[in-house]
């Protein structure tokens, strides 16, 4: 028996470790320690775990929370990240970037002008031609500089379309970082609270001891479990240094940097229906929006590749500085003016039609991308939505069934093996019971908002109904 309760306790504590999967535990606090107590009389003195050895105090170092409260609620982190994270201001940047090819493209090309300096010069009856100059500008064909500058106006909208899939993606990852933290900071504390009641529960074991009323193996596999308790805190506190270390990266601040979150968090309420949020994702989903605007730019980019049949202009005027020895007394010394007007041949057709054609396939390579990422939006939402309820569904049940009646059976059975009405497996399985439970209860509550968190990102708009 002693052996397969030993097995029971370690078996318990990877379970417990293996119920946060997708949540990464963290905390800031160390095991606390308990003095030996001293023997009774009658029986052998019993050793206390090593962990209950007593260690000097000290100084706690103030702690540096930086630019936020303690607690800080979750909302002020995600207006830190949209601020500062360098992800979200590249790509903001990157739009402005594109933003400003728009005049660009509208723009006419530069002038050209051309000196020329005859090196020997050419005769004329008006004298010497000694210094030509041309100017010429090129006029694209009506209507191109337009469609080029709205093909650069849609490519920039798709650009800010994905500056604010940067901005959920990042609220997403704030806030499941952030609920990460809570989850655990809350477990820890709920299992330090069933520290304090396992330490009861010792006592009432070693006094049985004493007395004879129980043996040693049950001492011994309750102070194991203890052990096993703490080795699963120092666990989860340093899996929550990695968290902490993750949401202050999101935030683009020091890792030295303190971030509590609050004891307490709302219930959200999803206010549609999975139907009505996936109809939303396709009106209000930012990534959907910019391959639209895509889809737009590429069938403006199949009329400029058909616009390339036809010729641009180029206007040019030239004047001829003539010297003053001609050999007509009525022309002698003036200058010459001329003006030209040309065009290029587009001859190669093949060059054209290849050109039109890479822009059709160009379109039809957006559309199918667009509904490929629709549908995988639509998945999603369903998924989100199903996960969602699962956990608030099961939520309520351990808030207001399970776990009331996990404590109570717990005082129960504590009270009954004190006064010697219980056995001592049933006290072992009735606290591990209760710690299952208390753990799941915080664990759900974070899946839950980190669930809304992706569907908020995933829909592009916000998705629970206002609290009343």
């Amino acid at each position: 028996m002693f052996t397969a309760a030993l097995l029971r306790g370690r078996m318990f504590a990877t379970a417990l470790l293996a119920s946060g999967v997708g949540l990464t535990p963290i905390g800031h606090a160390e095991a606390q320690s308990t003095a030996p107590r001293p023997p009774q009389a009658g029986r052998p003195h019993l050793a206390s775990p090593a962990s209950h050895a007593q260690t000097p105090a000290q100084p706690v170092p103030q702690p540096n929370t930086g630019p936020f409260p303690t607690p800080v609620p979750v909302g002020q982190l995600v207006g830190y990240a949209l601020a500062n994270n360098p992800e979200v201001q590249a790509a903001r940047h990157r739009a402005r970037a594109l933003a400003n090819r728009v005049p660009q493209e509208a723009a006419l090309p530069d002038p050209n002008l051309l000196t020329t300096v005859f090196l020997q010069e050419i005769q004329t009856a008006a004298g010497p031609q000694q210094l030509a100059m041309s100017l010429t500008q090129r006029f694209p064909w009506f209507g191109k500089r337009a469609l080029w500058s709205e093909v650069a106006h849609y490519d920039a909208l798709a650009a800010y379309s994905r500056v604010m899939t940067t901005e959920l993606e990042m609220t997403e990852q704030v806030k499941k970082a952030y609920y990460d933290l809570y989850y655990v900071e809350r477990a820890i504390g709920e299992t330090r609270q069933i520290e304090e009641l396992l330490e009861d529960v010792i006592e009432i074991t070693e006094q049985r001891y004493q007395t004879g009323e129980t043996g040693l193996e049950d001492v011994l596999t309750v102070q194991n479990e203890l052990s096993t308790l703490r080795t699963s805190l120092i666990e989860l506190e340093q899996s929550g240094r990695q968290a902490r270390a993750r949401l202050l990266a999101v935030l683009h601040l020091p890792q030295t940097l303190l971030i509590e979150t609050e004891p307490d968090v709302d219930r959200s309420v999803l206010a549609h229906q999975a139907g009505a949020l996936v109809a939303l994702a396709d009106q209000w989903q930012p990534e959907l929006e910019a391959w639209r605007r895509e889809a737009v730019r590429d069938r403006t980019a199949i009329e400029v590749a058909q616009r390339e049949y036809w010729p641009d202009v180029t206007v040019g005027l030239n004047w001829f500085q003539i010297g003053s020895s001609g050999l007509s007394p009525v022309a002698d010394g003036r200058d010459a003016y001329a003006m030209g007007v040309g065009v290029n041949l587009p001859i190669y057709r093949s060059r054209l039609d290849a050109a039109v054609r890479e822009a059709q396939c160009q379109a039809a390579a957006t559309a199918r991308r667009y509904a490929a990422t629709q549908d995988r939006f639509h998945a999603e939402v369903q998924s989100l939505h199903a996960q969602f309820t699962e956990h608030d569904r099961v939520l309520e049940i351990l808030q207001e069934e399970i776990v009331p009646r996990a404590e109570e059976a717990f005082e129960l059975v504590t009270e009954a093996y004190r006064a010697g009405r219980a056995d001592f497996v049933l006290l072992l399985d009735t606290y591990r019971t209760l710690l299952q439970f208390r753990i799941d209860l915080y664990r759900r509550e974070a899946v839950r908002e980190q669930a809304v968190a992706s569907l908020e990102r995933a829909v592009g708009a916000a998705v629970t109904a206002p609290p009343e």
